[in-house]
């Protein structure tokens, strides 16, 4: 029996949002996918498979942080120590679209038992009794595809990094969107004991003998249901395999459910905001709320200081509204776009330079007590 790990889009490198590391001083999300990679390194050393399989978007562009590439070049490195194979194919997110710009890989080239492919051809590694045909991101994925030929001793394996169609038509929920990213047939991939695949970022079993292993963190809203981790496959003498999912502990991602204004007045909005906010424990989490069919007006008497504050813990707290027009219409903005009534006007008076003469501290008192009145009253 062979026991391979499958994982892919591990994206290291990647950040968003603004909040920061205390322990290191760098972006928050930039220190998860590390911590991912590092996990599941973790878990390789402990089990010591035969082959370790990474189809694609290891790190997130072309022009990957010396902090990525150290992180990488130190976990690389406690496999080799290990005497791990590890194979990696580049994919879309850092492939050069200039072929003279070089690539990140060039650098992992000499390490002992780690084997990089990304010279925009398909290239063969044999590895005792396993073949892996490995496919990079390429000009013609088709055609370097095309030259895989099975050889019935061993082990064969296939790598590819790209989204897929099946008899011919391309099934839209393994796509990506990206704008450089592959969609290809494996129709004509058969004899093959499996095929790691790499790009859609859910796990998911497309045939009995391929498999995306997803991404090992949650990159959008979009995955917000998603598993995490890394697939385990077995493959036994007799043609048989068995694949097993290891999860990954990574950070919470939450969707709330929205808030829907309908039925509701000012109050009970302002209650049902604060209420999805307390209830999720937004502590360390990245989060989505959305507030549907909100007035104008009672946006407007929100106050986005209170939501402020019992976020601030989160790493990211994101708000969007959808407005109820008077037309009958809705638009749609995130908290960003807009800032409650109350702080448009202290910051309205705050810089007019017309009213010099008089003392703004009152004028902001006096327009404060006027909107909280027209507030109540609505």
């Amino acid at each position: 029996m062979k026991r391979i790990f499958h994982l892919a889009d591990t994206h290291i490198g990647y950040s968003a949002y603004r909040k920061i590391d205390e322990a290191t001083g760098l972006n928050q999300r930039e220190v998860d996918t590390y911590e991912a990679f590092k996990q599941f390194v973790d878990y390789a050393l402990d089990e010591k498979p035969d082959v370790i399989l990474h189809a694609g978007d290891m790190f997130d562009s072309v022009r990957p942080t010396n902090r990525a590439i150290s992180l990488a070049l130190t976990q690389l490195l406690r496999l080799s120590e290990a005497g791990i194979p590890f194979v990696v194919i580049s994919g879309n997110h850092e492939t050069p679209r200039l072929k003279e710009t070089g690539s990140v890989f060039s650098l992992f080239e000499h390490i002992p038992e780690v084997y990089v492919v990304h010279r925009n051809k398909y290239e063969t590694i044999e590895l005792d009794d396993i073949t892996i045909h490995a496919i990079p991101h390429c000009d013609d994925i088709e055609g370097e595809k095309k030259k895989i030929k099975v050889d019935k001793n061993g082990f064969n394996l296939a790598m590819l990094h790209a989204g897929i169609k099946v008899r011919g038509k391309p099934v839209p929920v393994f796509a990506m969107g990206d704008i450089n990213e592959q969609i290809i047939s494996i129709d004509d991939l058969t004899g093959l004991d499996y095929i790691a695949l790499g790009h859609y970022h859910r796990c998911t079993k497309v045939r009995e003998d391929a498999y995306y292993a997803g991404s090992t963190e949650r990159f959008s809203f979009g995955e917000v249901s998603d598993n995490k981790g890394f697939l385990e496959v077995r493959l036994h003498d007799d043609g048989t395999r068995k694949v097993i999912f290891h999860q990954l502990r990574i950070r919470d991602m939450v969707d709330l459910e929205p808030v829907v204004c309908d039925g509701l007045d000012a109050d009970g909005i302002r209650r049902a905001i604060r209420t999805r906010i307390l209830d999720c424990e937004p502590d360390g989490k990245i989060v989505r709320l959305r507030v549907l069919g909100i007035p104008l007006h009672v946006y407007h008497t929100l106050d986005f200081d209170e939501f402020k504050r019992l976020t601030k813990h989160a790493v990211h707290f994101e708000m969007r509204y959808e407005f109820k027009r008077e037309d009958g219409g809705y638009s749609s903005a995130s908290q960003s776009a807009f800032h409650s009534l109350h702080t448009e006007f202290e910051k309205f008076i705050d810089r007019y330079s017309g009213i010099a003469h008089i003392d703004k501290g009152r004028l902001k008192e006096l327009g404060l007590q006027y909107m909280r009145k027209w507030q109540n009253e609505e």
